[in-house]
């Protein structure tokens, strides 16, 4: 069966990546079209943290919590260094009210099986010897939270896909999809080409791209910023991402996060936060703020990434699956690309070759914006 199924993937994201890695493990025939470079879109802007800390309802906490449980097989299918590293996270506040925030979240992730504790600040202290953590109202460890390098999780998946004879097309524009009864076409600058499926994970331009065939897909607008460090010495030792309080007399929290190459990313606000303003300006702010809690970063230049948009279904909730009963195009768009990362490229695949039709994906359809 697999042998038969040429197969297109629209992105060169993680999701799409993914997807395309585990079609060409089950034998199909894998083409990804990509208009920029591999991960050039939401993926290489991400904070990349693997998490399902404060994801809800349940079933979209439980598919992120399932996919945070495959990457460690997943990195070790792949066999390339992807940047893997777990440790957990903190969040901690120094506010009552926030404190107390955390608190609640600590008990409904505990209620939901998903490992975390508050801690003291003296336990803290010993997780992260050089963080300066100030008053702690509360501090809620989630041990089993990580990272990972995106764009080396890309890179990695495409030369997979390429190793077993697919195809990727780096610089090279969608202008159209369509259905003949000859199959799913694809329309690009050097012609038509003719596949089986067309998987569309091309991030914010999905909307546009499924649009064509008749799927409405709604998305609002998601901003995001990050800043990077060049690589440093280590100053995080144990702690995949720690995101810090807001200094007195501000409402600015800020996320942080060390690689294993030494490069620190920093985020202003939670992770879910948006935020448009890439300026040098705003990144020596951030760097400002966690050289507060880290003294290393006070000597350490900083560089903003340019603002990216996060893919962003209306309702928050991914949309995963084909876009009508007997249709041959399918689609993948979510935020938290990099946690689903996994467990999507797995639950697709095997729907895409072999007709299935899996229950935990159920929520998720794009049927539901009909």
């Amino acid at each position: 069966m697999g042998e038969s199924k040429r197969i297109a993937i629209i992105g060169g994201g993680i999701v799409g990546a993914s997807v395309g890695y585990h079609l060409s493990k089950l034998g199909a025939y894998v083409t990804v079209f990509e208009k920029g470079s591999p991960g050039e879109g939401a993926t290489g802007h991400s904070y990349a943290w693997i998490n399902s800390f404060d994801k809800h309802p349940r079933s979209y906490h439980e598919l992120n919590y399932n996919s945070m449980n495959l990457w460690s097989r997943f990195a070790d299918s792949i066999g390339k260094d992807i940047g893997l590293h777990w440790g957990g996270n903190v969040s901690f506040s120094s506010d009552i009210r926030d404190g107390k925030k955390l608190i609640e979240i600590s008990k409904r992730l505990q209620s939901w099986g998903y490992p975390a504790r508050l801690i003291s600040s003296e336990q803290l202290g010993s997780l992260e010897p050089k963080l300066r953590t100030g008053p702690v109202s509360a501090a809620l460890y989630t041990w089993m939270d990580g990272h990972v390098i995106p764009v080396k999780v890309v890179a990695a998946c495409l030369d997979a896909i390429t190793s077993t004879g697919g195809s990727v097309n780096l610089g090279t524009y969608v202008k159209s999809i369509r259905v003949s009864t000859e199959g799913s076409i694809v329309t690009t600058d050097s012609g038509d080409s003719l596949f089986d499926t067309i998987v569309v994970a091309a991030g914010t331009d999905c909307t546009e791209i499924a649009m064509a065939v008749g799927c409405h897909i709604p998305q609002r607008r998601s901003p995001g910023v990050v800043a990077r460090t060049k690589p440093i010495p280590s100053i995080i030792q144990s702690l995949a991402s720690i995101h810090l309080p807001p200094l007195n007399g501000s409402n600015l929290q800020t996320h942080v996060r060390q690689d294993l190459d030494g490069i620190v990313t920093i985020g202003a606000g939670s992770q879910e936060d948006e935020e448009e303003d890439d300026s040098q300006h705003h990144a020596d702010d951030m760097l400002k703020r966690a050289s507060f809690y880290f003294d290393e970063l006070s000597s350490t230049e900083i560089s903003p990434v340019p603002v990216g948009l996060r893919p962003m279904p209306i309702d928050g909730l991914p949309v995963i699956g084909f876009t009508n009963p007997g249709s041959h195009i399918y689609v993948t768009l979510m935020h938290s690309g990099v946690t689903l990362a996994p467990i999507v490229g797995i639950l697709a695949s095997t729907e895409i070759m072999f007709g299935t039709n899996i229950d935990t994906l159920a929520p998720f359809r794009p049927s539901r914006f009909s």
